[in-house]
């Protein structure tokens, strides 16, 4: 009998990939969802369950009879503190009460964020699994009280936390977006000498899937990523070059035109119900002095899993 897998944010850009690849393993895939349209899905191993983020019984309705619970959904932006606290820690606590409550589920993974653990002031020393968390933006901070969350589970429930950088590929909306201002050929540079740290969907989404076959990743944090760092002005000429376009003209972003400029969309954003390209919280972790780094190593020394370089994954998504 194939064991069922329940995702939450499992319409999005990674959560859709890893349904996929959950798929051609031979689990049934349970997509968790706020809202259900009337169409059926395609494959008779997807079913897609309504339930409400903030209320324990009705996730552990939707999680009767799975076995693992992959819980993707977060808000990446919000409008006040309040936005990220409410999708992005009590979402957790509410899904970590359901998981609790729910005979038979064996696995729990959740992806985090690298702005959990924070930033790396020395681009010689990239964050570790080990270092003491230091998140500086509201999202950061949620995602992390989100962690602790995921730590109180039961005994009989493994867990494991991911914390990815910046994660691109083909169709991803946040590079969908980067990529339209780089076809005009004009892109701020709002990180100044900063340097990046990136992953591949598909490569996270072969993590994802490899954790739960292996039992030495109970209880652990992986940062999951390619070694290699970037400064954004190198990310942003591979994807000028990938795309087949010129370089665009990228001058350095004060911290006042940021900060104006967040003003604006989250203006706009509200008056048109638009998810905003920049606001406050994004700002925070762009005026950091360091670097949005980290080390993938104790991942890739415990699965052996090999990355994809910036300039093939940049090839693949365009």
């Amino acid at each position: 009998m194939k064991k069922t897998v329940l995702i939450t944010g499992g319409k999005g850009f990674i959560g859709h990939k890893l349904t996929d690849a959950l798929l051609k393993e031979g689990y049934r895939v349970r997509i968790l969802s706020r809202h259900v349209s009337h169409n059926k899905p395609l494959n008779p191993d997807v079913d897609i369950i309504k339930a409400d983020y903030q209320d324990c019984a009705s996730l552990q309705k939707a999680m009767e009879g799975c076995s693992i619970v992959y819980h993707l959904a977060a808000a990446i932006f919000g409008f006040n503190q309040e936005d990220f606290a409410k999708a992005n820690t009590r979402t957790t606590q509410n899904m970590v009460c359901a998981a609790n409550l729910t005979p038979g589920l064996e696995r729990f993974v959740y992806v985090s964020s690298l702005a959990a653990s924070g930033y790396a002031s020395d681009p010689q020393q990239p964050r570790t699994e080990d270092m003491s968390p230091e998140p500086v933006s509201d999202y950061g901070i949620t995602k992390l009280a989100g962690e602790k969350a995921v730590q109180t589970l039961k005994p009989s429930i493994q867990w494991t936390i991911v914390r990815p950088p910046i994660v691109y590929g083909k169709n991803d909306s946040g590079v969908s977006k980067i990529a339209a201002w780089v076809k005009r050929g004009l892109m701020v540079n709002t990180s100044g000498k900063g340097l990046f740290s990136f992953v591949y969907v598909d490569d996270l989404v072969q993590a994802l899937t490899n954790i739960i076959k292996l039992p030495q990743t109970a209880g652990q944090i992986f940062f999951v990523c390619e070694e290699q760092t970037y400064p954004w002005p190198v990310f942003i000429e591979k994807m000028a070059r990938a795309m087949g376009v010129k370089n665009p003209f990228m001058p350095n972003a004060p911290v006042w035109l940021l900060k104006l400029a967040a003003q604006v969309y989250s203006m706009a954003a509200r008056l048109t119900g638009a998810q905003p390209a920049l606001n406050y919280d994004k700002v925070k972790e762009a005026v950091i002095p360091g670097h949005w780094i980290c080390s993938g190593k104790k991942w890739a020394q415990l699965s052996g899993q090999k990355f994809t370089s910036l300039d093939e994954g940049l090839k693949k998504s365009f």
